[in-house]
C-alpha cells in the first residue's frame, strides 16, 4: 500500500471522476510486485468491460505500430516521403525516447529484428546493455540488502547503455535517409513538450516518491512537485539538445567525452562502477535470429540473450503436438495446458539462458523433437505440479517496463524492436546535462552466482525480450512484440494462437483477457468468467487477480497480414498508449 501521504494531495487536485479510479487501479492493482500465497481461489472480482479496446488499422503501403500516437505519426510520415521500414523505425525509437521516457531511449538497449524481403533473410542485432569490465561483485551481496535494493536501483543497477550504437549500426546498415531528417520531430518535441495521457499520468504518480527526490527529474515530470494528472505538458529541452547533436555528428559520440564524461559522473555519484572506457568500449552484436517452424508457419526471433523467444517457441513447439482449437479459447482446458507449457519453457530458459559469448546455451536441446516429447510425456494433463525440474527462475513477479515497435513498408520489408530501461524510470538516475534517464539492466542478471547469467563483468544479462516475424510460404503473416519482462513469451504465445490458432482479428486478440503461471500460482485479469476458475483450481492452479484489464500483461504492438481483405491491419494494445498508423 502505498503512503496515505502521497495520495491526499493528489485526491486533492482531482478534476473528474475518473481520476478517482485512476487511483485506487495503482493503490489496489499493479502495484504489486511480490509472489502471493493463495490458498483459495479468490473471490469473484467485479468484472469491468468498459475499456477502450484495441482498434483494427488498415493500411495498403506501409505502416507503423508503437507505444505512442506521436511516435506512429513520426514512422508513418517517414514511410510516406518515400523512407524504408529501419528509416521508420529510427524516427519512431527517438520519438519513444522523448514521449516514454520513463520506458526506453538512449539510456538503455534492446534487441531488433529487419526482415530484408528482396534478399529474403532476417539480421538480428543485440545492443543489450554490457556490465563494466571491472566490478566489485560483493556490493551487490551486503546481508543487510535483504530486498536487494542495490541490484535494482541506483548508480549500481546501470549497465553500459546500448541504444546509442545499436541504432547508429541499424542506420549504418539500412537506413536511407539522414538521421538529422528523421530526429527532427522528436527534437521537435522534446522542445516544445507534449501532453500526458490518464496511463503516463498514472506511472509518475506510481512513482512520485522517487521522481521528488531528484529535483531535476520532479521539475520534468511533476507539477509544483506533485504528480499531475493527463494533458499536462511535459518538455525536455536537454534531451532534445542532445539527440539533435548527436543525430548531426554520430550517435556513437555519445560514449565518448563530453557526453561520456557526463554520463558517468552521473553513475559514479550514485555509486555506480560504469567508467568512460567501459562506455569507449560498448559495441552492438550481429547474432543469428532463431527460426523454427510451427505448423505451417515460420516463426524467426531473437536469440539469447534475448531470452523470450527461446522461451516462446519452446512453449509453441510443446503446444504443437495438441489439438488447441478444439480445446476452445479460453477454456479452462486452454488455460491449464497453455500454462503448464509456458511455466516448463519458462523453467528451462531460467536455468539455461545467460550471454551466449560466455555461457553454453543448449538451444538445439531445447527444441530438439525427442527433449519435447519427453516433456509431454511427462506433464499431467489434469494437475498442476508443485515444482517442474529444467533441462540437465526468471522473477515471475519482478517489473518489466518495456517499449515495442512494428513497421512494414511499402517493398515488404519489416522491423520488429523490443527495448528498454527496465523498470519505469530505469534506475532512478538521469544525466543532470541531457536530461537521460539510465536503465537498471543490472537487476536482470541472477543473483547465484553459479547461473548461466550471473553478475560478472562484461556479460550482458538474459533478457524476455522476444521481437518475432513469422512468414508463411516466404510471405509476411503477423509482426509483433511487446513489453512485460517476464511475461513478455507469455502475452506472445497467447496472441498469436488467438490469431493463428483461432482465426481471432488481430484487435481483438489483443483484448481478450490474459493469464500467467508463477509457479503454482496462475496470474489472470478478472474478465475470466469464475466457473473458467473454479475449474482451474480443481486442476491446482492458485488464481490470483489482477485488474479486468491490466499493463502487468504487457502492451502488444502487431501487424497482421491476413490472408484476404487488406494488405496490412496494424494494432495496438489497450493495456498502454499506443496506436498504429500508416499510409
Amino acid at each position: 500500500m502505498k503512503n496515505l501521504s502521497i495520495v491526499a494531495p493528489y485526491l486533492g487536485r482531482a478534476r473528474n471522476v475518473a481520476i478517482l479510479g485512476l487511483v485506487a487501479a495503482i493503490l489496489f492493482g499493479c502495484a504489486s510486485t511480490t509472489p502471493p500465497t493463495v490458498e483459495a481461489p479468490a473471490a469473484p472480482a467485479p468484472v469491468d468491460t468498459n475499456f477502450v479496446h484495441a482498434t483494427a488499422t488498415s493500411f495498403d503501403s506501409g505502416m507503423v505500430v508503437c507505444a505512442h500516437p506521436l511516435a506512429a505519426a513520426a514512422g508513418r510520415k517517414v514511410l510516406a516521403s518515400g523512407g524504408n521500414a529501419m528509416d521508420a523505425a529510427l524516427a519512431s525509437l527517438a520519438m519513444l525516447n522523448v514521449v516514454e521516457p520513463h520506458a526506453s531511449g538512449l539510456g538503455g538497449g534492446g534487441f531488433a529484428l529487419y526482415y530484408d524481403k528482396s534478399a529474403d533473410s532476417v539480421y538480428m542485432l543485440d545492443y543489450r546493455e554490457r556490465a563494466p569490465k571491472r566490478m566489485d561483485r560483493t556490493i551487490y551481496f551486503q546481508p543487510e540488502d535483504t530486498l536487494k535494493l542495490v541490484q535494482r536501483m541506483g548508480g549500481t543497477a546501470i549497465l553500459v547503455p546500448g541504444a546509442a550504437a545499436g541504432w547508429q549500426q541499424l542506420h549504418r546498415r539500412f537506413g536511407t535517409r539522414t538521421l538529422p531528417d528523421l530526429f527532427a520531430d522528436a527534437v521537435a518535441v522534446a522542445d516544445t513538450g507534449y501532453v500526458i495521457s490518464e496511463k503516463q499520468a498514472a506511472i509518475i504518480f506510481e512513482h512520485v516518491e522517487d521522481l521528488q527526490k531528484d529535483t531535476l527529474q520532479a521539475s520534468i515530470f511533476l507539477e509544483d512537485s506533485l504528480p499531475p494528472i493527463a494533458g499536462f505538458r511535459i518538455t525536455q529541452p536537454r534531451l532534445g539538445k542532445l539527440l539533435s547533436f548527436l543525430s548531426k555528428t554520430r550517435l556513437e559520440n555519445f560514449y565518448f567525452p563530453p557526453y561520456s564524461t557526463e554520463v558517468v559522473a552521473a553513475i559514479r555519484s550514485h555509486g555506480g562502477q560504469v567508467t568512460e572506457s567501459d562506455l569507449n568500449a560498448y559495441q552492438p552484436v550481429e547474432r543469428k535470429p532463431l527460426r523454427v517452424k510451427y505448423r505451417d508457419y515460420d516463426i524467426i526471433t531473437t536469440s539469447p540473450p534475448a531470452g523470450g523467444g527461446l522461451v516462446m517457441l519452446e512453449t509453441l513447439k510443446l503446444l504443437e503436438a495438441y489439438d488447441i482449437k478444439s480445446m476452445g479459447l479460453l477454456s479452462p482446458e486452454y488455460i491449464h495446458t497453455v500454462s503448464t507449457a509456458i511455466r516448463k519453457a519458462r523453467t528451462d530458459g531460467s536455468a539455461w539462458i545467460g550471454d551466449p559469448d560466455f555461457a553454453r546455451i543448449p538451444v538445439d536441446t531445447m527444441l530438439s523433437p525427442t527433449y519435447l516429447t519427453q516433456i509431454r510425456d511427462s506433464l499431467p494433463n489434469d494437475t498442476v505440479p508443485q515444482k517442474l525440474a529444467p533441462l540437465d527462475s526468471i522473477r515471475a513477479f519482478g517489473p518489466g517496463n518495456t517499449t515495442h515497435l512494428v513497421v512494414a513498408d511499402k517493398d515488404g520489408n519489416l522491423v520488429s524492436i523490443t527495448q528498454s530501461l527496465n523498470y519505469f524510470f530505469g534506475s532512478g538516475v538521469m544525466v543532470p546535462e541531457l536530461g537521460l534517464l539510465l536503465n537498471n539492466h543490472l537487476a536482470d542478471f541472477n543473483s547465484d552466482t553459479t547461473s548461466s547469467n550471473p553478475i560478472a563483468p562484461n556479460r550482458r544479462p538474459s533478457s524476455s525480450m522476444a521481437p518475432t516475424i513469422i512468414l508463411k510460404n516466404g510471405e509476411p503473416v503477423l509482426v509483433i512484440g511487446t513489453p512485460g519482462g517476464p511475461r513478455i513469451p507469455a502475452a506472445m504465445v497467447e496472441v498469436i494462437l488467438a490469431v493463428l490458432e483461432f482465426g481471432v482479428p488481430l484487435n481483438e486478440a489483443l483484448d481478450l483477457p490474459r493469464f500467467f503461471p508463477a509457479g503454482t500460482n496462475l496470474v489472470y485479469e478478472t474478465r475470466l468468467p469464475q466457473q473458467t476458475l473454479d475449474a482451474l483450481a480443481a486442476k491446482g492452479w492458485k488464481p490470483y487477480p489482477m485488474e479486468p484489464i491490466s499493463n502487468y500483461f504487457g502492451g502488444v504492438q502487431a501487424i497482421h497480414f491476413p490472408d484476404s481483405g487488406p494488405h496490412m491491419i496494424g494494432s495496438s494494445d489497450p493495456r498502454r498508449d499506443g496506436a498504429a498508423n500508416g499510409y
